[in-house]
């Protein structure tokens, strides 16, 4: 295959999603065979072409030319690439502007794209899809904050439900108020106030959409010294968001400045951003915070693939992928997973999810050096770029790795996360991590042995069954290691052989 070819076959399966946004256009282009939306190309450029708007009513003049120049550089890229699945966004700037429809038109123009202008109910929901498609179990109020709007949507009982469009972005309510706290709160509380429904909600999750929003939750990791340095599920209580989101919208401009995690250009409306977080946490009284690092172009990335389904676990999904790239020869996770379902027949199923998650994983770590195979999967565990998990399941599920590899709940690394968990879910973890050390140590990572085993358990004792023919199977090491298994488990522990299983 000449490289023209190859460039055309990878080109059919890549999606690329231009984000014209009221402060930057953005390129993003996603591998649609993996069905996860983990980016392989991501740049943005500073363009504001929402700055002003509210006072013209027209978008930045100097907006439009670095926009323009932008999207000459992105559109370059993704013809170079041949990317056949490729779809230009434009939201509140352009929505709003007088002049919006001529941009587009210009643009349309000159590279010979077109541009879809999203409605506020369209950001809302693709925003809402993004989260839903890492967790698709989420359901209360989802709240994205870009430039130049707030756009909400609820979800209750896999439904959308209200919707609602604020001119709330943060660099339009920094120029509306003239950079005035106080002016700005009232700004906001005038503009909620509006929205009846909105008053009516209490006691449910926020999902937070948004990079600004985003960097106040690295803000918050990074100043109370959080262990975790991942952003996406990152989940803060009702009290703790509304002080900090409280205390950064009293903060001045230098503080933000001072601030490392802050990029340069957020730095002039992220007081604003925290206002608008603050009166509407203020306003819908939620229980939970919980930010997302998904978002308008992973619900459109997923909206574009074909076949997608909404039975696929994303979690699963990921973890396949990472073993069908990162594995060997070894035996199958699921193979794995079934084998080693009765020690945990009684868990629930999330609990299940979570070992089918670190069947999928267990062999990721076998090109690592022996001495550091260990840390070294449990680190990748840890920050690997997977939806549908919590910080707490992150964390249990790195455990399992590190005690799959001989890790020890003693090193630097471990002693840092593990209490993010409780004991119970420790000793869990570690249950699971033996189960999987055991599970490759019988049947040496060979497909189609395990089934010539079985693990079979009561209330006192753990029996593990081996066909007459397998007698072999059942070394020293193996004997030692399921004694093990059967002590943390609290267990008496047997071995029987019988002539067929």
């Amino acid at each position: 295959m000449c490289e023209s070819e190859i460039k055309k076959s990878v080109g059919s399966v890549r999606i690329a999603i231009v984000d014209i946004g009221s402060n930057t256009v953005r390129l993003v282009v996603f591998d649609g065979r993996a069905e996860l939306p983990v980016s392989i190309f991501n740049e943005s450029v500073v363009c504001a072409l929402g700055k002003g708007l509210g006072e013209t009513g027209l978008l930045n003049p100097n907006g439009i030319k670095l926009a323009m120049r932008a999207l000459k550089r992105f559109i370059k890229l993704v013809r170079e690439l041949q990317i056949q699945n490729f779809v230009m966004l434009a939201t509140a700037a352009v929505r709003d502007a007088v002049d919006g429809e001529r941009f587009v038109e210009r643009v349309k123009n000159k590279f010979g794209y077109s541009v879809q202008i999203l409605s506020g109910a369209q950001e809302a929901e693709l925003s809402a899809m993004g989260v839903i498609s890492s967790f698709p179990k989420a359901y209360g109020l989802f709240a994205d904050l870009g430039g130049g709007s707030l756009d909400i949507i609820t979800r209750k009982d896999s439904s959308f439900c209200h919707n609602a469009t604020f001119p709330l972005g943060h660099i339009r309510v920094a120029e509306d108020s003239q950079y005035d706290y106080k002016k700005a709160i009232k700004i906001i509380e005038k503009q909620l106030k509006k929205c009846q429904w909105l008053l009516k909600l209490k006691g449910g999750t926020l999902h937070a959409i948004g990079g600004s929003w985003r960097a106040i939750a690295l803000l918050y990791i990074e100043q109370t010294k959080y262990p975790l340095h991942v952003l996406d599920n990152f989940t803060m209580n009702n009290s703790d968001a509304s002080a900090f989101t409280k205390l950064l919208g009293q903060s001045s401009l230098k503080s933000f400045e001072k601030m490392e995690r802050i990029e340069g250009s957020r730095e002039q409306t992220m007081q604003y951003a925290a206002i608008v977080l603050n009166r509407l946490i203020k306003v819908t009284r939620p229980k939970e915070i919980i930010f997302s690092g998904y978002g308008l172009r992973e619900g459109q990335f997923f909206k574009m693939l074909e076949n997608s389904s909404n039975e696929i676990d994303p979690l699963i999904n990921a973890c396949n992928g990472f073993a069908l790239r990162s594995g060997r020869f070894s035996i199958n996770g699921v193979e794995i997973a079934s084998w080693m379902f009765p020690i945990f027949a009684k868990e629930t199923d999330n609990y299940h999810r979570l070992c089918k998650a670190a069947a999928l994983l267990s062999d990721i770590g076998w090109t690592e050096h022996p001495d550091y195979r260990a840390i070294h999967s449990f680190t990748r565990v840890l920050r690997f770029p997977i939806p549908g998990i919590t910080h707490k399941q992150r964390v249990m599920l790195a455990i399992a790795i590190l005690i799959r590899y001989k890790g020890n709940l003693s090193q630097y690394e471990v002693k840092t996360v593990k209490g993010l968990i409780s004991q119970k879910d420790q000793n869990r973890s570690q249950i699971m991590g033996l189960a999987l050390r055991f599970a490759h140590l019988i049947s040496g990572g060979v497909p189609g042995i395990l089934p010539k085993t079985k693990l079979r358990i009561d209330d006192k004792l753990i029996q593990l069954i081996v066909e007459n023919d397998s007698k072999s199977l059942i070394s020293l090491s193996v004997k030692k290691l399921f004694l093990n298994l059967s002590n943390e488990l609290k267990l008496e522990g047997r071995i029987e052989f019988l002539p067929k299983i």
